[in-house]
């Protein structure tokens, strides 16, 4: 019975609607599909445009997290580099504590390369204190503290080569054994840093970061310190995109504010002291409440999470994560206000809203007006439709006509003549395309061959640019040399400039390909120039930057190292631009040696160090391009305190992993047991 009513119903429909006319039959389904269809879509893709914001806004979070890590994280490793870098110098003997030129020179030279470090130093353990500051207006001052001194801080004005001139300011009874950094260091005995301070000339958030030094036997024989300042975070935070509401706050482990995007200094007075602001206890809401959020959550935050919190009836997201090394332990904050980034989305879906309800309107009513009109003309194509479909052409009369039906009809009879004219000419069109395509291939290949074959020719030519190598009385040098591709952006070489000099350089051209091939060839006219004038080894890489200034554009990096075997003054001289290490196997030294300088051509005025390294009978090393670098930075390493073949094997095995990925070249020396001059 249920059944039977139901499809009394079905059939009552039915016959209603084809008593309809038929532009209403027409009009009223696609009507009632358009609305539902626009409804439909329009609630998908506001939700979907939530969600898109939403994990936009997570994404965002992320990311901001991730600069402000890489960003603290860079620039935290200078401090320590300058420290590493004066403990170097100072173990290689190229910084010399008791020869007061050598060391003010020294120390106001890497004040001045460093623009974010204030003061770079060391305190002895017998209660010297010498090092280099910089004043709030940017002038360069030395200190001298020790027995001459009396005990006092003598700060001197230096030269434009950093002697000290006249002395300007005194500081009496200062023991730098006293202070919390030389104890902080003495206890730690590695590079640690100081909490977070209020510099006394600058006036800024600073940090201290300090690195113990010994002797053999393990004593302490000093401190080397720089004092960092922090202003670039806060000017790396407000850089960020927050949107309007947003901000990015760093604290540290005990809650302290030490830098944010607003701009506000982390020191406030208090009892006519400046002190640091609590960021629980910030006068900024948004930060406090961030603050709180995240402590009512985990109350000792250590790892990263996603938080939310609403405030002044606005949602909030916050992300933190947190950041340690070397004594540092700082959590970072990063707040997001949703509203910021869905308030155009909510107004699009108004306007949209009310432009598809006046939308419906106006197409109700052209579409009952259009049906009538549209159907006529409808029906006969669909007969002519049927008559192609069964071999006969049949045209349409309603060419005449100049709205969209005529169109049509002109199309359809456009179209019925052309399928007519396709399936009889078909099989001739497509042969005549595939031999086209045929021809257009065979090209290409032979294309494809011919600069296979002159990038081939262009390796070998680069192959016998290399010299042979050396096996006799005094050293061994052996040379490896492998491109990455067919042809190579690396080059060396070597020349006796005297009977007991020997000359050697590396040369690394950004790139692998053709364009990079010839740079290189140039780079090798331009040093047989260089050479043809040589007098010194610092003369030589000056002129050799300036030439590669004169010659490249800046979209060329070159990078190279130049060193000098001297038998007679029983040293090595050598001078980095780009090319930063090699590897060392004396009594002295062992291990991959770091040294900084420019890429040529950066600036004329660039200041290449000449530094040296003394020898003795069986040293080893190594000098190689940054295809082996590369490796040894992934975890390689070299053979020392072994044969100079077995560390010309493993210098090999290292290129063999590193060629995949860049050109290798190397050179490996070593000095005969009986070499003499």
């Amino acid at each position: 019975m249920r059944n039977d009513t139901r499809f009394s119903r079905f059939r009552f429909l039915l016959l209603l609607a084809e008593r309809l006319p038929l532009r209403l039959v027409f009009s009223l389904p696609f009507l009632l599909q358009f609305f539902l269809a626009v409804m439909f879509t329009g609630l998908l893709l506001f939700q979907s445009g939530q969600d898109s914001v939403q994990a936009v806004l997570k994404e965002l979070r992320q990311e901001i997290l991730e600069r402000v890590e890489e960003q603290v994280s860079r620039h935290m490793r200078e401090p320590l580099r300058l420290n590493a870098l004066n403990a170097d110098a100072w173990r290689a003997e190229l910084l010399s504590i008791t020869n007061p030129v050598v060391r003010d020179r020294y120390f106001a030279s890497h004040i001045r390369a460093f623009p974010d470090a204030a003061m770079t130093f060391i305190g002895l353990a017998d209660g010297s204190f010498y090092g280099a500051r910089r004043k709030s207006n940017g002038e360069i001052q030395v200190v001298h503290n020790n027995q001459a001194t009396g005990g006092a801080s003598w700060y001197f004005r230096v030269s434009d080569v950093g002697d000290a001139l006249e002395r300007q300011e005194v500081y009496p009874d200062f023991d730098p054994r006293k202070r919390p950094w030389f104890e902080a260091a003495k206890l730690a005995g590695r590079p640690v840093f100081s909490e977070v301070y209020r510099h006394f000339v600058f006036q800024e958030p600073t940090v201290t970061a300090v690195q113990p030094i010994y002797d053999a036997s393990g004593k302490l024989i000093g401190v080397f310190g720089v004092d960092y300042l922090l202003s670039w975070l806060g000017t790396v935070l407000s850089d960020l995109p927050l949107g309007a509401s947003g901000q990015v706050f760093v604290t540290d482990s005990e809650g302290l504010l030490v830098a944010s995007s607003v701009g506000k200094s982390p020191f406030e007075e208090r009892n006519g002291r400046m002190e640091r602001i609590r960021a629980a206890d910030s006068n900024n809401e948004v930060l406090r409440m961030a603050v709180h959020t995240v402590a009512a959550t985990v109350p000792a935050v250590s790892q990263a999470g996603a938080y939310e919190f609403k405030l002044a009836d606005q949602s909030y997201f916050v992300d933190v994560r947190n950041y340690q090394q070397n004594g540092i332990n700082w959590n970072i904050y990063v707040v997001l206000a949703a509203d910021d980034f869905l308030s155009d989305l909510r107004k699009v879906a108004n306007h949209t809203a009310g432009m598809i309800s006046l939308l419906i309107v106006v197409i109700f009513l052209l579409a009952i007006w259009t049906a009538g009109w549209v159907t006529k003309p409808i029906q006969r194509l669909n007969t002519a439709a049927r008559e192609l479909a069964e071999g006969r052409l049949k045209l349409l009369p309603d060419t005449e006509r100049r709205d969209e039906l005529g169109q049509l009809s002109r199309s359809f009879n456009t179209m019925a003549c052309q399928v007519t004219d396709l399936v009889t000419n078909l099989e001739t069109r497509v042969a005549e395309r595939t031999q086209d395509l045929t021809v257009k291939t065979e090209q290409e290949e032979r294309l494809r061959k011919t600069f296979y074959a002159e990038l081939s020719k262009a390796g070998k030519v680069q192959r016998t640019m290399i010299p042979a190598d050396i096996c006799d009385e005094r050293l061994k040098l052996q040379i490896l040399y492998e491109p990455c591709l067919l042809v190579s952006g690396d080059t060396c070489g070597y020349r006796w400039l005297k009977e007991d000099v020997l000359f050697g350089y590396l040369i690394d051209v950004n790139g692998h390909g053709a364009s990079t091939a010839l740079q290189t060839a140039a780079m090798n006219v331009i040093m047989q120039e260089t050479l043809q004038s040589f007098s010194t080894l610092s003369a030589c890489i000056a002129d050799l930057n300036k030439r590669v200034a004169g010659y490249f554009g800046d979209d060329i990096i070159i990078a190279a190292f130049c060193f000098e075997v001297d038998f007679r003054q029983h040293e090595l001289r050598y001078v980095a631009a780009g090319i930063t290490e090699f590897f060392a196997d004396t009594a002295k030294v062992k291990g991959r040696m770091k040294t900084a300088g420019l890429f040529l051509g950066v600036s004329n005025a660039a200041n290449f160090d000449v530094q040296a390294i003394p020898l003795l009978a069986g040293d080893r090393f190594c000098f190689y391009s940054d295809g082996i670098a590369d490796e040894l930075d992934r975890g390689m390493q070299l053979t020392s305190n072994g044969t100079f073949i077995e560390m010309v094997n493993s210098v090999g095995m290292v290129a063999a992993e590193g060629v995949s990925r860049d050109d290798v070249t190397a050179i490996c020396i070593e000095l005969s047991d009986k070499w003499s001059v």
